[in-house]
């Protein structure tokens, strides 16, 4: 049986995007949508037989139609072609208030074998595809609100609130790994009894975070160290054939030397230049029951748009128009997002030529900033940082107030930079 497992596509996510002019859309949309329609394609040319989505389709909870439908676009050449679409909603997906509908949800009422969990299901899953059946254990992100509705958990604090959870969802695993075990009678979704067996392949989706995952560059660690957490161990629970996860933004296998394969797909694009190092794309997945391993996994890219981030000390050279030219000319700039960052002394400023550096950069899909650092002439040197806009510099000044911050500085920069393109790119589609 052959899958493509996939996740993390947050359609909506505008940092460094600009409007396109030929459609109106922001460019990191159409970005994720060409990454999103080349996976799909490779599904189609691998001729899966189940199409393994593990959550967080959007940025927001509140998508807007044009998301929706650029989502909904994507996805219909596999429906067209009768592959079963099994969507796991994430904590993107999911709106805070309780009550409220997921943004996948409405994916339930469109034309096409979709099966979409926004909690997890009373008994193993079982999904008719062409090669035959597969049992599907679904594990989408836990809601907090829907939990302390209840009238016994209001009390408990964050903590308590986090080990329930990770009590819950373990126990919960085990109970349908039993179920496969004990070859128990379960109803399809077409009410057709089907009974359990080790002999089908069983793969557990989910939208949760494993302790010692790889961070992508983007995602922050303060975030993920207040959710649930779970171990290898407590997911990758025979005889489970393929754990396919979705949150966590760098691809990586966590159980590399054992089986079942305890995958996250990662996303399909880079979000920030942090990420700029890191492939992006999805895994393709074969499960046979009777070879040894009984799962393989092959890592593909997408075609995701590359970020370049150029670091440039200028302060000894005697043009350093020509130095910084010389560092882009050896770089690979052409359609990608680039940031180039130089080192001055204050008598070398009138001698760099901006114009002829964003001519050097015309090839670039989009020039996201061009920033100088400045060595004031004297003997003793002090740093002072200048840009177009003067955010970079606060930041660093608030930081050099505050010594507990020191170690973090490059990142909290960064984070304050990222956040100012994407509502600039908000600000020009308004």
């Amino acid at each position: 049986m052959k899958l493509l497992h996939t996740a993390d596509i947050h359609l909506g996510a505008k940092t460094y995007g600009r409007r396109d002019p030929d459609t109106g859309l922001n460019t990191r949309l159409l970005d994720v949508r060409q990454s999103f329609e080349a996976l799909v394609q490779r599904a189609l040319e691998a001729e899966i037989d189940a199409f393994v989505f593990s959550g967080d389709a959007y940025h927001t909870a509140d998508p807007t139609p044009t998301q929706q439908k650029i989502f909904a676009e994507c996805l219909q050449p596999l429906a067209d072609a009768d592959i079963p679409l099994i969507l796991i909603v994430g904590n993107h997906d999911h709106p805070v208030t309780y009550g409220r509908a997921s943004s996948l949800d409405i994916f339930e009422y469109v034309d096409g074998d979709v099966y979409c969990y926004r909690k997890p299901a009373s008994s193993v899953q079982v999904i008719d595809t062409k090669s035959g059946p597969l049992q599907l254990i679904p594990l989408p992100w836990p809601i907090r609100s829907q939990i302390v509705t209840k009238e016994e958990y209001r009390s408990m604090t964050p903590e308590e609130l986090r080990q329930f959870i990770e009590e819950k969802y373990v126990n919960y695993v085990q109970r349908r790994v039993d179920d496969v075990k004990n070859e128990v009678v379960v109803e399809r979704a077409n009410g057709v009894e089907h009974q359990l067996s080790t002999d089908v392949p069983t793969v557990l989706a989910g939208h949760v975070t494993l302790q010692g995952a790889e961070l992508a560059g983007s995602e922050r660690t303060t975030l993920i160290a207040s959710e649930p957490k779970f171990t290898v161990g407590q997911l990758a629970v025979p005889p489970i054939d393929y754990v396919a996860l979705g949150h966590v933004h760098h691809a990586q296998d966590r159980n590399p030397d054992g089986h079942p394969p305890v995958v996250y797909s990662g996303s399909i694009e880079r979000v920030t230049f942090n990420e700029r190092d890191e492939k992006k794309g999805f895994y393709l997945v074969d499960i046979e029951p009777d070879a040894d391993p009984r799962t393989t996994i092959t890592f593909e890219e997408t075609p995701a748009r590359p970020f370049v981030a150029l670091q440039v000390d200028a302060r000894d050279a005697e043009e350093p128009t020509g130095h910084i030219l010389q560092a882009i000319e050896s770089a690979t700039v052409a359609d990608a997002i680039v940031r180039v960052r130089y080192h001055v002394e204050e008598e070398q400023i009138p001698l760099v030529e901006q114009g002829r550096i964003r001519e050097a950069l015309s090839d670039a899909d989009t020039i996201a900033a061009i920033e100088r650092t400045v060595d004031p002439t004297g003997r003793k040197r002090r740093t002072v940082v200048t840009r177009e806009s003067d955010l970079e510099d606060a930041v660093r000044q608030y930081v050099r107030q505050h010594e507990e911050l020191e170690g973090i500085e490059d990142d909290l920069v960064e984070a304050a930079l990222e956040l100012e393109a994407e509502r600039e790119a908000e600000r020009r589609e308004t």
